[in-house]
């Protein structure tokens, strides 16, 4: 019993002598360690995730683009320059969106390379992406073909714009100067000249001269051959419908038509209306009145 009491008592001796405070404190710092690879691996694979998440969505961009550059370009109706050069836009997104996706490619393989998370899962999907983004480079190749042939094309129809332009111009100009001519034409048609005034004035300002008659009986007042022009007015035939006189008589001397005019006033001549200006300025351009 002695004995058994002594085995006890060394047994409890030895138990006190070992340090727990000690193991916990170890089991406290690998408890740590472990929640920061956790933590560390959680950040890591949420970071891969967002860069999936990025890819992605730019992938599904570049499929939508590319649907759309596929029908615009594939159609059998001319496009024209304006389409074209939105056409040009859209694979140059393309270029940036896959540009964009390579780069995203590259960091995630610099991520996993560098990181210490082994999960052939996520390697997989990379690579993966990787053969798609290769994919997508091929295809845009092919369209840098369509954005030459765009391109040249939109370059042709600016320059056949330009001429278009230059022809339209010269079209304008010409149709001005037509117009010019015809305003001047036009004009030169429905101009005349009047003169009116006693026998005095009109023959002292040589417009008229006495013709005929017997020895200087009968002789009657005719326009001069060689009149004064510089005498007369200028006038538009299309807005001139009378010539106010206000004298006692009044004739004319150059030839126009009856009925296409007449004088008014009771016993003078007030007024000459000219009552249908075609007939009227028929025969002369030059209206002569002699008044008294």
């Amino acid at each position: 019993m002695k004995k058994l009491m002594v085995l006890i008592l060394g047994i409890t001796i030895l138990g006190a002598c070992h340090n727990y405070k000690k193991d916990a404190q170890r089991l406290t710092v690998e408890k740590d360690s472990l929640e920061q690879i956790a933590t560390y691996r959680d950040s890591t694979i949420a970071s891969f995730l967002d860069d999936f998440s990025e890819i992605q969505a730019n992938l599904d961009s570049i499929k939508e683009i590319e649907k759309i550059v596929s029908v615009q370009s594939g159609s059998n109706r001319e496009l024209s320059a304006s389409q074209k050069q939105i056409i040009i836009e859209d694979i140059a997104t393309l270029h940036e969106l896959l540009e964009k996706n390579k780069e995203l490619t590259a960091t995630l393989q610099r991520k996993l390379r560098n990181s210490n998370v082994k999960n052939a899962q996520l390697e997989k999907t990379i690579a993966g992406l990787e053969i798609m983004v290769r994919n997508l480079e091929a295809q845009v190749q092919e369209k840098d073909i369509v954005i030459a042939d765009l391109t040249n094309d939109v370059k042709k129809l600016n320059v056949n714009i330009t001429e278009l332009n230059q022809k339209i111009e010269e079209a304008e100009k010409q149709s001005q100067q037509k117009t010019l001519t015809i305003e001047t034409q036009t004009a030169e048609l429905n101009k005349a000249f009047y003169a009116f005034g006693t026998m005095k004035e009109l023959r002292d300002n040589g417009i008229i001269e006495k013709s005929g008659g017997v020895i200087g009986i009968g002789k009657t007042p005719v326009m001069k051959k060689d009149f004064n022009r510089d005498y007369f007015t200028e006038i538009d035939i299309r807005e001139f419908d009378y010539l106010r006189l206000m004298s006692k008589k009044a004739k004319l001397i150059t030839t126009h038509p009856e009925g296409s005019f007449h004088f008014t006033g009771q016993k003078s001549a007030d007024t000459l209306f000219i009552d249908n200006s075609s007939e009227f300025w028929k025969v002369s351009k030059y209206l002569v009145v002699l008044t008294d």
